[in-house]
C-alpha cells in the first residue's frame, strides 16, 4: 500500500500543469464558497441579533387588552410582582419594563405620527442596544427636564438636530389629550430604519408626572442569557401570572425564525453547489487522464497489478489532488473569515441604506462556526471518493491486451 501511495503521488504530477490547475480551482472554489457562506451567515445573524436586541428581546409581558388596541390605559396591574420574580431568576440576562402610548410629534412646521416608548435608562441601557446607536448627542444625560431620543431617520424628515424643541401630544389614562415640550437630547440609528423613523424614547418618570400616575407598565421585555430558556422560562411565567399575555420572540416576531431557518438553507445551498461543481470537475479532469493514459494502465494490469490496485491508484490520485486543493481553499477561506470578521464589510457604497429598511446594517461582519471547515472538509472527501468511482470503474473495464496496443 505504501508503495501504491507512493506511485499515485508521482502520478499526478507528471503532467504538473494540468494538476496545479486543478488544485487552483478547487481551492479557489471552496475559498469562494466559504467566503459567500460566511457573508450571508453574517449578514442573517446580524439581522437576527438586531431583531432581538433593538425590537423584540427573547420575551415580552402585556395586558391581554393592550394585545388589541395598544392603548395606555391597559397597563399590567402586577407588575412589581412580576419584577420580583425576574429579578430573583438566574437565567434572566435583563429586563425592561416601559410604559408605551401612540401621539404625535410637532415642530413649528410640521407633525407626525409615532409611538412613544417611555422607559427606565438604566434598565433599558442593558436589555437593548439604544446606547451604542446614539450617533449625535447622549443618552438623557445632557437635557434636566423632559429629554427625548429620536430615530435619525425621524429627525431627517422632520430637521430636528439634538438640542432642539419638540411637543410630544398623547392621551393620558382617561382618554384625555396631554402635550408637553420636550428636549431632544441624543439621535440614535439603527439597522432597522422604519423602526427609527416610528419609535421616540422619553424617560419613565417624566412620562408618569404627566399622566399623573407613576405604576403604570405596558411592557416588560426579557433577555434570557441562553435563549434555548425561552420556552421553559414562559411556561414558568405563565403559570405563575395566568391573566398576562406572555409571548416569545417566536411568536413576537417569526420571520426572526425565518432567518435563522435561512441561513441554514444558504448555507446547504452552497455547499451543494460547490460539491457538485467540484464532483464534475473531478470526473472530467480523471476521465482525460485515463484516456490518455490508456496503453499505461494496459501495461500495469498485463504485468500483474490486479484491478483493486488498480482502482485504489486512481482513487488515491484523485484524493490528492482534491485534498490539496481544498486545504489551500478552506485555510484562505478560514484566513479570510478571521480578517473581515473583525474588520467588517461595509455596504454602503452599493446601497447600505436601502439594506437598512430591511434591518441589515451596512457593516457586514461574516462569521463561521470552527465546525463548518470540518464539516466541509469531510464532505470534500467523501465527494472526491465519489466522483473518482465512475473513472476508476472505466479504468477496470479496458482490455489489457487492446490498451498496450492502443498509441
Amino acid at each position: 500500500m505504501k508503495t501504491l501511495i507512493k506511485i499515485s503521488w508521482r502520478n499526478i504530477w507528471r503532467n504538473s500543469g494540468r494538476s496545479i490547475v486543478i488544485i487552483l480551482a478547487v481551492a479557489f472554489g471552496l475559498w469562494g464558497g466559504v467566503f459567500i457562506t460566511g457573508f450571508m451567515t453574517g449578514m442573517l445573524t446580524q439581522m437576527f441579533d438586531s431583531g432581538i436586541k433593538s425590537q423584540v428581546s427573547h420575551i415580552q409581558i402585556h395586558n391581554h387588552d393592550f394585545i388589541k388596541e395598544k392603548l395606555t390605559e391597559f397597563y399590567i396591574e402586577d407588575y412589581e410582582s412580576i419584577i420580583g420574580v425576574i429579578e430573583k431568576n438566574d437565567k434572566v440576562h435583563a429586563y425592561s419594563a416601559r410604559t408605551l402610548s401612540n401621539g404625535m410629534i410637532a415642530t413649528a412646521s410640521m407633525t407626525a405620527g409615532i409611538e412613544i416608548y417611555a422607559v427606565n435608562p438604566p434598565q433599558e441601557n442593558k436589555t437593548t442596544d439604544l446606547r451604542k446607536n446614539i450617533i449625535e448627542g447622549d443618552y438623557f444625560e445632557s437635557v434636566s427636564r423632559n429629554p427625548v431620543l429620536i430615530g435619525e431617520k425621524l429627525s431627517q424628515k422632520m430637521n430636528i438636530n439634538a438640542g432642539n424643541r419638540i411637543i410630544l401630544t398623547f392621551q393620558d389614562l382617561n382618554g384625555n389629550i396631554t402635550s408637553a415640550s420636550f428636549r431632544v437630547c441624543g439621535i440614535y440609528r439603527t439597522s432597522n430604519t422604519m423602526n427609527d423613523e416610528r419609535k421616540v424614547f422619553i424617560k419613565q418618570n417624566d412620562f408618569a408626572n404627566l399622566i399623573d400616575n407613576p405604576g403604570v407598565v405596558n411592557e416588560i421585555a426579557i433577555l434570557l442569557t441562553n435563549i434555548d430558556d425561552v420556552d421553559e422560562f414562559k411556561t414558568m411565567l405563565s403559570d405563575e401570572f395566568p391573566d398576562t399575555e406572555i409571548r416569545t420572540w417566536l411568536q413576537l416576531a417569526p420571520e426572526l425564525s425565518f432567518m435563522n431557518e435561512m441561513s441554514g438553507m444558504a448555507m446547504m445551498v452552497i455547499l451543494i453547489i460547490i460539491l457538485l461543481a467540484l464532483a464534475f470537475g473531478i470526473l472530467n479532469t480523471m476521465l482525460m487522464a485515463i484516456f490518455e493514459r490508456t496503453r499505461e494502465l494496459g501495461v500495469l494490469m498485463s504485468v500483474g497489478m490486479n484491478k483493486f490496485k488498480v482502482f485504489s491508484m486512481i482513487l488515491l490520485e484523485t484524493i490528492f489532488l482534491v485534498v490539496s486543493g481544498s486545504v489551500i481553499g478552506t485555510v484562505m477561506g478560514y484566513i479570510t473569515i478571521s480578517i473581515t470578521s473583525k474588520t467588517g464589510i461595509d455596504l454602503t457604497a452599493i446601497g447600505g441604506d436601502t439594506f437598512s429598511d430591511y434591518g441589515i446594517d451596512a457593516m457586514v461582519y461574516p462569521r463561521l462556526e470552527d465546525m463548518f471547515f470540518l464539516d466541509l472538509a469531510i464532505l470534500v472527501i467523501i465527494t472526491a471518493i465519489v466522483a473518482s468511482i465512475y473513472p476508476s470503474y472505466k479504468a477496470l473495464k479496458l482490455n489489457p491486451a487492446d490498451a498496450v496496443r492502443k498509441e
